[in-house]
């Protein structure tokens, strides 16, 4: 008896393979996401081992100095030391692609795209697109609000977003869930009901959900302004105290890292409390609002160097597109334009750079930046 197997026989063991990883790189993650892209990566070949990883810092410099010795020698005390245990979080995208199917796209005559390239490649753009928004977000989890600002939900389920900026981070098909925040507790709107996006409006910043997979417009039970979050089903811990950083599904991204209001007394942010200092432990806030974009980057920049450390002063800026806009338009003629290149990917990023008393600042535009808000970073700190 002979039993013969090919390639075509066998399919379901066999991989569609990239030939250039750089390819993807460059086209699928870090095109059109300049922060994701630009921000240092720990490619150490043991990766992040162990439960979590330490990040050690100085926030206060040893004392001991005074004009008389006997008193500069009893006023000795120790460098003021911190520590965060930062941990990691899960993030899984899935691409499922029936045989069938790929076996009729195979050909450039039978389809106009290979099905397993379509499928693997809108994957990856989107477990991309959600690692570019927690980035910039405080990893709770939330995509947007209704309810709390100008925004509002209607009896058919179309929600107006309280910022229509933030309706680039949804998609049709995504599942929602809305939710309510009380500190570090978050509460699921009544019967747990999911969302199923149908629609997405970006110039009227709507999302129109319903209550089934590709359903008509519906409004799903138990949603209303009394819960105006809304996140990805499975993006946040509804257990107490689960937006707490010990507890939080979301990566911690500059919202987190920089929130923008100083920790309180009971903060404990990786197992670091950093009200006992808050500039040093949580990065400055600072309120531009009466002035022009170009004049708060540059007090913004006075004040953050002003708490100066051997880290070095800040050196990049993002924000999104309407502020970057806006800069450009207020800068005229003395408008700066700068390139700035991936060390190891072949791309590059058009920026503008203003002058500080500090030196030069990068301002990179970036879709994921909440509205009205910008963030003032010295890059290799990150």
């Amino acid at each position: 008896m002979a039993i013969f197997s090919n390639s075509q026989d066998n399919v379901q063991v066999l991989k569609e393979l990239y030939t250039d990883d750089s390819w993807v790189m460059k086209d699928l993650v870090y095109a059109g996401n300049p922060a994701l892209a630009l921000l240092p990566k720990d490619e150490s070949a043991d990766g992040m081992g162990g439960k979590s990883f330490p990040v050690p810092l100085i926030y206060g410099n040893s004392q001991g100095r005074s004009a008389t010795f006997a008193t500069a020698q009893s006023n000795q005390t120790a460098p003021s030391l911190g520590e965060f245990f930062v941990t990691t979080i899960s993030n899984y995208q899935l691409v499922t692609i029936d045989n069938r199917f790929m076996e009729a796209t195979r050909s450039n005559v039978a389809a106009f795209m290979d099905g397993a390239t379509m499928n693997v490649n809108g994957g990856i753009n989107n477990i991309t697109n959600d690692l570019a928004h927690d980035l910039f977000n405080d990893g709770s989890g939330s995509r947007g609000t209704f309810g709390l600002g100008s925004g509002s939900i209607s009896g058919s389920g179309l929600i107006t977003l309280d910022n229509n900026a933030m309706v680039v981070q949804f998609e049709v098909g995504m599942s929602l869930v809305s939710y309510s925040v009380s500190g570090t507790s978050a509460t699921q709107s009544p019967g747990a009901a999911v969302g199923y996006v149908t629609a997405v409006d970006s110039s009227l910043g709507t999302v129109q959900v319903s209550t089934s997979q590709g359903g008509a417009p519906a409004l799903p039970s138990g949603w209303s302004v009394s819960f105006p979050y809304l996140a990805v089903q499975g993006d946040v811990s509804f257990a107490s105290g689960g937006l707490g950083s010990s507890l939080m599904l979301k990566l911690a991204g500059f919202g987190a890292w920089i929130p923008a209001q100083p920790p309180g007394p009971t903060d404990s942010f990786f197992g670091q409390n950093r009200s006992i200092s808050p500039s040093r432990l949580s990065g400055q806030r600072f309120n531009g609002s009466n002035e022009s974009i170009e004049e708060a980057l540059i007090d913004a920049a006075a004040q953050l160097a002003r708490e100066r450390s051997t880290a070095g002063y800040p050196d990049y800026c993002f924000m999104n597109f309407t502020s970057y806009a806006a800069l450009i338009k207020t800068l005229g003629s003395r408008v700066q334009y700068v390139e700035v290149r991936h060390d190891e990917i072949d791309i590059g990023f058009e920026g503008v750079q203003i002058i500080t008393a500090y030196g030069k600042i990068t301002i990179l535009p970036d879709r994921n930046c909440p509205a009205q808000t910008g963030f003032l970073i010295c890059m290799k700190t990150w």
